[in-house]
């Protein structure tokens, strides 16, 4: 006949020998080796590194380095900013936010562009960028134009017109000769806002270089194209555009391979 104790003996191997017994025993193993090792899983650590990255901020931002009680202060908020970010993202608040999934997206983007190197553009490089944007960059063209204007009130108009013009073929200075030499540098769509109809149609078509008769319904012209603006834009706005364009084509080529080709985009019917 066994005795009590040999049977609680017995009992215990037979426990011991459960595969269920020894699932939860490794369970409870690794949970007491998570807390000797890692902590609590809600412990909030403040390491030396997040205390110089911190009084790095501050010096950024004010010029200096923090005082004790500055350093304490921002070491306490990044805590509690550390809890609640801890918390949100335990209770995934993360995911149905399209605000917070845009800063996310972004920050994967920013730090994939330090993986970039960054150049200046070539002349042809810039040349092709332009030829292939030219719609990005069409402005209308301007026209640099002066004249003079001799009012048809006047009974003397068309001699004075005559004498200014063999004056200025002479090689006369037309400020010079006695009547305002009126300028600008017009769209179109300006002139016709600025100047008598006449003027605004024929300003556009007269060839740069002489001075040419135009004449409207009250005065008669004698005006001068100095040149036509195309509109192309600066040098450094182009560079800046080119640079921000292949910088993106890069960064989407980072992610892709580091990234996106980890996954498997599939739609549901």
């Amino acid at each position: 006949m066994s005795s009590p104790a040999g049977g609680w003996r017995n009992r215990a191997r037979l426990l011991l020998a459960e595969p269920v017994v020894h699932f939860f025993a490794l369970g409870l193993l690794l949970f007491v080796a998570h807390r000797v090792f890692v902590g609590a899983p809600r412990t909030v650590v403040v390491t030396p590194g997040v205390r110089a990255e911190l009084a790095r901020r501050f010096q950024d931002a004010n010029g200096r380095a923090p005082n004790g009680d500055e350093l304490a202060a921002d070491v306490h908020k990044w805590a509690i900013d550390e809890a609640l970010f801890r918390e949100a993202a335990r209770d995934q608040l993360d995911r149905d936010d399209p605000g917070i999934r845009s800063i996310l997206a972004d920050k994967m983007r920013m730090r994939a562009a330090f993986e970039v190197p960054k150049r200046e553009p070539t002349d042809a490089e810039l040349d092709a960028w332009l030829a292939a944007h030219r719609a990005l960059y069409q402005v209308p063209p301007r026209y640099d134009f002066e004249f003079i204007a001799f009012p048809k009130t006047d009974a003397h108009a068309r001699e004075q017109i005559d004498s200014f013009d063999r004056a200025i073929k002479d090689g006369k200075n037309p400020a010079s000769l006695g009547r305002p030499v009126i300028g600008g540098n017009l769209t179109a769509e300006d002139l016709k806002a600025r100047v008598e109809p006449e003027l605004a149609d024929g300003i556009p078509r007269l060839s740069p270089g002489g001075w040419q008769r135009i004449e409207t319904a009250k005065s008669l012209v004698l005006a001068r194209l100095k040149r036509v603006d195309a509109g192309t834009p600066p040098r450094e706005q182009l560079v800046a555009d080119w640079k921000r364009a292949t910088e993106k084509e890069a960064v989407d080529r980072v992610l892709q391979r580091t990234v996106l080709d980890r996954y498997r985009f599939e739609e549901q019917p």
